[in-house]
């Protein structure tokens, strides 16, 4: 019978208890240390999202600040053409109207001249303008005087169109041309007056000139002869 041998260990219930509530504290320990741990990251996370937000909002305003200021460019650059179309137009109209006003002032000191020419009466412009209906038109005759002393002037004003019919040389009165108006036609003037009527031409007869007469009560009469232009209406 083979020898027994046996351990005699000594029973500490206590001390058990001690390597327990060591573990245990150090479990919690490090528990703790955990959550804190994670409690400091996500605090940290969360005021970092704060910050991103904070800045992605001030980006965010940047930006609409930005397209603010771009749309009220753009809208500035259109409002800068707008006026300097409209300046360009005025500007054009304006030399149109120096135009118009220096040749009325031409027209004027022409007529004001009593040195220019001959002194007396004259026929200073005839012009056509197309009317309703066919070979119809109506006419317009400028006549003035020409003296250092300008009187009232009294007389009469005539015209005849001259062209051709088939090739053959014609030519008509306005009494023929508008049996309706009172011919010749009268003017009292000082300076000038426009003498205006109506006509219509014969079918078949081509215009080629117009010679307008004028005469006062006793004085001779005075001719002019224009070449056949329509103005356009």
């Amino acid at each position: 019978m083979k020898n027994s041998f046996y351990r005699v260990v000594e029973h500490r219930p206590a001390r058990r208890s001690l390597y327990a509530l060591a573990l245990f504290f150090a479990l919690a320990l490090v528990l703790s240390g955990g959550f804190l741990a994670g409690q400091w990251r996500a605090d940290k996370a969360i005021t970092e999202n704060a910050e991103l937000r904070l800045a992605l909002s001030k980006v965010q305003e940047a930006e609409r600040s930005l397209r603010n200021r771009l749309v009220d460019a753009e809208l500035s650059v259109e409002t800068q053409k707008f006026a300097v179309t409209d300046m360009r137009d005025e500007l054009t109209n304006m030399h149109s109207e120096r135009t118009e006003l220096l040749e009325e002032l031409g027209f004027f000191r022409n007529l004001m001249t009593s040195d220019d020419g001959p002194r007396g009466l004259r026929v200073g412009d005839f012009n056509l303008l197309p009317s309703e209906g066919e070979n119809k038109y109506s006419f317009a005759i400028l006549v003035t005087q020409a003296a250092k002393v300008r009187r009232q002037v009294t007389g009469e004003a005539n015209l005849i169109v001259r062209g051709t019919i088939d090739g053959d040389e014609a030519q008509f009165a306005l009494a023929d041309l508008n049996g309706s108006a009172k011919t010749p036609l009268k003017f009292r003037f000082r300076y000038f007056q426009d003498l205006s009527g109506a006509l219509t031409l014969p079918e078949n007869f081509a215009p080629q000139a117009v010679v307008v007469t004028v005469r006062t009560k006793n004085g001779p009469s005075v001719e002019r002869s224009f070449p056949w232009s329509v103005e356009e209406a």
